[in-house]
């Protein structure tokens, strides 16, 4: 029987004599070193990209939370200010509770580590410490940069026309701001919503339904458009106005229900009982808003001899209205601080301006729209009963995408490990 040491012997016996031996050490030694400056180098670049991160993190922008406060703590900024372009969105911090206003801004988004994509996405600042977020709302459009949007009196929800595709409307959205929930609203007789208003999108005086216009049947025809309200809370919808006239009505305001207006006579409709009402005045309305004691009202009427006018008429009684020469005309009313007093924009201005229904005085409340934002804001009307605040000014810009350093050097210890990894391969074979 062979034994292990008559095996070693043998192999002893074969082995070459004298000459060089092969480098192996050497070799072994030079790959053990190139493996450590590839680690070392991948250990930077990754200790890097992790301090910037955190940095990124301490820099966000910080997270509204909801809040359920009293409604004498809720406020509208003198001064409205977008959040940043690179700031978060809901999707992200979650509902941010109850909102001051809406408006849409430019809003970047990443791809990969340097690319940058610019949209245009709704944002909404908090009535209850001004802070501004990004509306992560399902099935907007953002390439366009353009939205039909509206905020509730309360504040409490954002009503949306939802799309599917690039020219086809399915139906509505609304957004609560408390729960971060989204109602789709959508007719379960149409696919798609044809002949529909989206300027004609708004919320009734107490919040709870929100007004469309569009074509029960699907008809592009004239006098086909009807008056829908959906019940936000069941999503039910219920016909306010039925089709048969030429042009859309004209939304208005009031301190519930709904008011519109056609030609010279303004309606009001009560969702709950039924009730309507009529009133007709001298001239053709642009807007109507009933105070919150359902006495005064405000009227944005065409001008008399010039139609690109509009002044504005106050007043407790119909055939007793006030005309306000306020600036040059009025554009929106945008809601009433008490039983007198109704807030009002200017058209060609943009002030914003308190207006006496007894005097007719008029008086600036000093708002501004400053930044990137698209479109002006629409604000909480419930809110205008609250003293105004000076608005918060949001983080500075942080932009997320690694520093073109960082970048460079993760590509060359990419191309590196992939070197080491091919030459390797070729000592194999």
């Amino acid at each position: 029987m062979t034994t292990l040491h008559d095996r070693l012997a043998d192999l002893a016996d074969q082995a070459p004599v004298g000459g060089a031996a092969p480098d192996l050490w050497s070799r072994g030694v030079r790959r053990h070193r190139r493996r450590r400056a590839v680690g070392a180098a991948a250990a930077l670049v990754v200790g890097l990209v992790g301090v910037t991160g955190v940095l990124a993190g301490l820099r966000s922008d910080p997270a509204p939370q909801p809040a359920q406060v009293p409604f004498e703590q809720l406020h509208l900024p003198r001064t409205a200010y977008p959040p940043s372009p690179w700031a978060a969105g809901t999707d992200e911090t979650g509902a941010p509770g109850r909102l001051a206003f809406v408006s849409v801004a430019e809003r970047n988004q990443t791809r990969g580590v340097r690319e940058t994509t610019q949209l245009f996405q709704p944002f909404g600042m908090s009535a209850v410490d001004g802070s501004s977020v990004f509306l992560d709302l399902p099935d907007t459009r953002t390439e366009l940069g353009f939205y039909a949007l509206t905020l509730s009196p309360d504040g409490t929800k954002v009503g949306y026309v939802r799309y599917a595709g690039r020219n086809r409307i399915k139906g509505w959205g609304v957004y609560d701001t408390i729960t971060g929930r989204t109602t789709m609203l959508r007719d379960p007789d149409m696919a798609r919503i044809r002949n529909e208003e989206t300027s004609g999108l708004a919320f009734s005086g107490d919040s709870r339904y929100l007004e469309t216009v569009y074509s029960l049947t699907g008809s592009k025809a004239s006098r086909q458009k009807s008056l829908v309200l959906w019940d936000v809370r069941s999503g039910q919808p219920l016909e306010a106005e039925p089709a048969g006239h030429y042009w859309q009505p004209n939304l208005g305001s009031g301190p519930s229900g709904t008011v519109w207006s056609r030609h010279s006579t303004t309606f009001t409709f009560e969702p709950d009982t039924g009730a309507t009402t009529s009133v007709d005045t001298p001239f053709r309305v642009v807007e109507a808003s009933v105070a919150p004691d359902g006495r005064g009202r405000a009227f944005v009427a065409f001008g008399p001899t010039d139609r690109a006018s509009r002044p504005l008429y106050v007043g407790t009684r119909a055939n007793d209205l006030m005309r306000v020469l306020v600036g040059v005309d009025a554009d929106d009313l945008l809601g009433w601080s008490d039983a007198e007093h109704v807030v009002v924009r200017q058209l060609r201005t943009g002030e914003t301006v308190e207006v006496d229904i007894t005097t007719g005085r008029a008086t600036s409340l000093g708002l501004d729209v400053t930044g990137r934002q698209m479109v002006r804001p629409t604000y909480a009307a419930d809110l205008w009963a609250n003293p105004l605040v000076a608005g918060e000014r949001p983080p500075d810009p942080h932009d997320p995408r690694l520093p073109a350093w960082i970048a460079a050097g993760v590509a060359a210890v990419v191309a590196l490990a992939g070197f080491v990894a091919r030459r390797r391969r070729r000592v194999r074979a």
